[in-house]
């Protein structure tokens, strides 16, 4: 696993637990939610792809 992966996936794996999901769901409703959703996978895209080039 490179380290653009790794950290990629530390950032996803918080972010989208089971629990965190379901009360942020009834917190944001469904748009917000798909938004939080989007947004917690560009980012954590972007960031092991700027962590694959840097290192």
């Amino acid at each position: 696993m490179s380290l653009g992966s790794a950290a990629a996936f530390m950032i996803t794996g918080p972010a989208t637990k089971i629990t965190n999901l379901g009360a942020l769901k009834i917190a944001l409703g469904w748009k917000r939610f798909a938004l939080y959703i989007l947004f917690v996978m560009l980012f954590s895209f972007l960031c092991g792809l700027a962590v694959n080039l840097v290192i």
